[in-house]
């Protein structure tokens, strides 16, 4: 569970503040102007309120058959069900006794993707799922009061499992679930959308079946030879409920959230009201829902009939300024029900044309709360199709959050790169869900080469253990481990790369020891996806995947070879890391694995000119791994890293995500100015096109306008399911702050540190960044010469490399002289700092 000082630490603003304020929204429309302090909601003092204080877990369960449930092993086992259909009907019945025939009795039910449903032998409902929609589980609700009896009742359902929705879940009811492989039904005594204490819900004491009798749902039936339903448990018990956007149409289930009890809420109005219609009704004091009416003055909606057309509904469109995670929220202030749809947008056009969960609706009791589904957007269209004359006491957001305090800070001479590194610490924000996620709109779920992206951002930024502690686990899954980390070799080699990270930052020996044997059969899984040479040649028929990009994200010659380097860097952290864990045998055996593949790079993947071909990705990472060495980066720039920057039309494009190691892989080359300038360009392009986090895919070329966002790639597609708020491309944060602070862990929680100051360009620049020891700032400034400013925390130390004019000028520190050694051909001096406090340091 999430310790108690972090859940204290609600609303707490960051170390360092920003006066300038960002221009962001969509720039076709107006720019929003909002602050860069203002731009997470969570971050406003006390905005924030614990779900374990809010919610209690539901007691339904998901069940099905046992004869068809997904083997528990089967995560470990990398179980798939590869190309079986399993569309033959399930069979479920269950006894239950009434004192008395309540008034109102609603049955609701989820999960499969048809159903027939027989009460007392009375056919009271079914349905088939429309798979056109965008969501796996649906949630359909039946008046059965009627068909209720006092004493004895008999449930019978005839179901056929939902489908499947994208994703690669880790555990067995991740699994199941995603297959739609679920049901849950409960009976409430209570109208449509109102919530009381179930009369019935699916537990393991359901019977079930897949060999039923002609008379199955006859009252008078014997299910006494039918086994028990099996039990995933309840459907808000588990974490690996809510991942990939599997629990989506759950949002109609009565009094379902679906939310972590380590996650908060807040509640947000919207910036604006716009694409206000009348239809064939009446629209009233929408600015009420801005805040901007006076007192008592409520939102409404009148009707001419009960019922209108979704063409004919009054409409609105709520813009919150900014992308946010969380909900819609409706909350009713008449004495009649209300049905509305809401469709959620990104951007603007995707809620108008082509919305990612589709057109959702959502019924609302008389004086009663509703939600729309969890998911990610900005802006969110209302249409009113039920209930004559509504008003409303809110009509707002229900946001979604992880409680964190931004301790980490950054700012500079240059204020759109400081609002790049708040747009990445608030990107990376949006990600920290039910686990670090790859998106909080798609896929909503847990990917590795995403975390070694965001999660530099959340380590430089927030210094949290518990979630990516969390999402390290998952990832790697139990033991034994005998697969590839989400199916991707790179991925498997981000996992090595990325716990070494995370170790760094955090220091947690703990952890570490409690990955140990993981961490061996992984590297020795990984190695058997090499061939003789030590050259990774997909043995295991995995997906290779480096990037969205041709021939990058597929079993293709480019792909292999991005995964050689990423498999170098992997078994060389992998040996640190065993030392580390005093595991001697296994480091020296891996890391004589390393220099193989690195031996073998050399000898088989050079071209003829010196570099690894010309494409960006694999050159960077080559040189950010140490495959290629300081030797070979005048080649390798020349041949390939020179044009980043340069093309204006690129047809091998490259994503946010591994445009971080390419300006990483600058970086270590020197060519630092050449980075910055790309960062401009690419990162700061989304800003000039109003990015309030940042996207999934890009490039400076591709269309701008009203509608950029159709033109987006990622993912093998292009379009509006493109993510507007990607972890993977909140890499400008970190690197600021490894870069221009120059601040890089090389030990055990922070327990060594480089610290290479660098303003490139820049006049000025300071911050601060969270370790397990305490605040770590640096500072450095312009003037007649450089001062630098490092405050270092008790336990840390730190080889410092400062510029200097020449080889023999001195350096001070505090005023006195500092013996230091030259570096980078007498450009800059080096020395060391063993004992904490506030540091001032000067060349003369």
């Amino acid at each position: 569970m999430l310790g108690a000082a972090a859940l204290l630490c609600f609303g707490v603003l960051a170390a360092g503040s920003f006066q300038a304020f960002a221009q962001m929204g969509n720039p076709v429309n107006g720019p929003t102007k909002i602050s860069n302090l203002d731009l997470d909601p969570a971050r406003r003092p006390g905005a924030l309120t614990a779900e374990s204080t809010l919610h209690q877990p539901l007691p339904a369960q998901y069940i099905w058959t046992k004869a068809d449930a997904v083997p528990e092993d089967a995560a470990a086992a990398g179980w798939n069900a590869g190309g079986k259909k399993n569309l033959e009907p399930h069979y479920f019945r269950k006894q239950f006794t009434l004192a008395a025939v309540p008034q109102h009795a609603t049955l609701y039910i989820a999960g499969p993707r048809s159903a027939t449903i027989f009460l007392n032998g009375q056919k009271v409902g079914s349905y088939e799922v429309n798979l056109s929609f965008p969501m796996g589980i649906r949630t359909y609700s039946y008046d059965v009061a009627k068909a209720l009896h006092a004493g004895g009742n008999v449930l019978a359902i005839e179901a056929v499992r939902g489908p499947r929705v994208g994703g690669r879940a880790e555990t067995r009811a991740g699994i199941q679930q995603t297959h739609g492989e679920i049901l849950a039904v409960e009976i409430v005594p209570a109208v449509i959308g109102e919530m009381a204490a179930p009369l019935l819900s699916t537990d393991d004491s359901w019977k079930a079946t897949l060999s039923p009798a002609t008379d199955w749902y006859a009252p008078s039936f014997d299910d006494g030879r039918w086994p028990a339903a099996d039990s995933l448990g309840g459907i808000e018990s588990s974490i690996d409920f809510f991942q990939w956007n599997a629990d989506a149409g759950m949002y109609a289930w009565p009094g379902y959230d679906g939310i972590s009890p380590f996650l908060a809420q807040y509640h947000l109005a919207a910036m604006k009201v716009t694409h206000v219609f009348n239809g064939s009704g009446k629209v009233h004091r929408p600015e009420a829902l801005t805040g901007d009416s006076s007192p008592g003055s409520e939102f409404s909606v009148e009707l001419p009939e009960a019922k209108v057309s979704l063409y004919n509904a009054p409409q609105i469109l709520l813009d919150f300024g900014r992308e946010v995670a969380g909900r819609i929220e409706l909350q009713s202030d008449s004495d009649q029900p209300a049905d509305v749809t809401v469709q959620y947008g990104e951007s603007e056009m995707e809620a108008l044309r082509d919305p990612y969960l589709g057109i959702d609706p959502i019924h609302l009791a008389p004086h009663g709360t509703a939600y729309g589904p969890k998911s990610a957007f900005r802006y969110a269209i209302i249409r009113f199709t039920g209930g004559t004359n509504t008003h409303f006491k809110a009509i707002q957001l229900d946001g979604i959050a992880y409680p964190v305090t931004y301790k980490g800070s950054f700012s500079s001479s240059d204020p759109a790169l400081n609002q790049m590194w708040t747009i990445g610490a608030y990107t990376a924000h949006l990600c920290m869900q039910d686990d670090i996620w790859d998106a909080p709109k798609r896929d909503r779920g847990r990917w590795m080469g995403d975390l070694d992206v965001s999660g530099r951002t959340i380590e430089d930024v927030f210094g949290d253990s518990f979630l990516m502690d969390d999402t390290l686990n998952r990832l790697l899954g139990t033991a034994p481990v005998h697969t590839d980390v989400n199916g991707i070799p790179g991925y498997s080699a981000f996992w090595v790369t990325g716990e070494t990270e995370y170790y760094r930052h955090h220091g947690s020996l703990q952890q570490l020891e409690s990955a140990h044997t993981r961490l061996v059969q992984l590297l020795n899984y990984m190695a058997t996806e090499l061939d003789q040479r030590n050259l990774f040649a997909d043995t295991n028929h995995a997906w290779p995947f480096v990037d969205w990009s041709p021939e990058l994200n597929g079993d293709d010659a480019q792909a292999r070879m991005g995964t050689q380097f990423e498999f170098y860097a992997a078994f060389a952290d992998g040996a640190w890391l065993l030392r580390q864990l005093h595991d001697t045998a296994n480091a020296v055996r891996f890391q004589e694995r390393a220099d193989a593949l690195k031996s073998a790079a050399q000898q088989y993947l050079l071209d003829g000119s010196g570099s690894f071909g010309d494409r960006w990705q694999t050159n960077a990472y080559a040189v950010l791994s140490g495959v290629a060495m300081p030797s070979q980066y005048p080649a390798i720039w020349r041949n390939a890293l020179s044009t980043v920057g340069h093309i204006k039309y690129n047809a091998l494009i490259i994503t946010p995500y591994y445009n971080y190691y390419v300006i990483s892989a600058m970086a270590k080359m020197g060519h630092r100015h050449a980075a910055l300038n790309w960062i401009r360009q690419y990162w700061g392009g989304m800003l000039e096109e109003g990015a309030t986090s940042f996207w999934e895919g890009y490039d400076p070329s591709w269309y701008k306008g009203i509608d950029f966002h159709a033109s987006l790639q990622a993912d093998n597609m292009s379009g509006y399911r493109v993510s507007l708020a990607h972890g993977w491309s909140s890499g400008v944060t970190p690197w600021l702050m490894e870069q221009i602070l120059g601040i890089q862990a090389t030990g055990p929680g922070f327990s060594t540190v480089n610290i290479r100051p660098d303003l490139i360009d820049l006049q000025w620049a300071k911050g601060a960044e969270p370790t397990p020891r305490g605040m770590l700032s640096v500072g450095i400034r312009k003037g007649a010469g450089y001062v630098t400013t490092i405050d270092l925390p008790p336990g840390t130390e730190a080889h410092v490399s400062v510029p200097v004019s020449g080889p023999t000028e001195q350096v001070l520190v505090n005023g006195k002289q500092e013996p230091s050694m030259p570096e980078e051909n007498g450009k800059r001096a080096a020395f060391t700092l063993r004992t904490a406090g506030h540091y001032e340091i000067r060349s003369r």
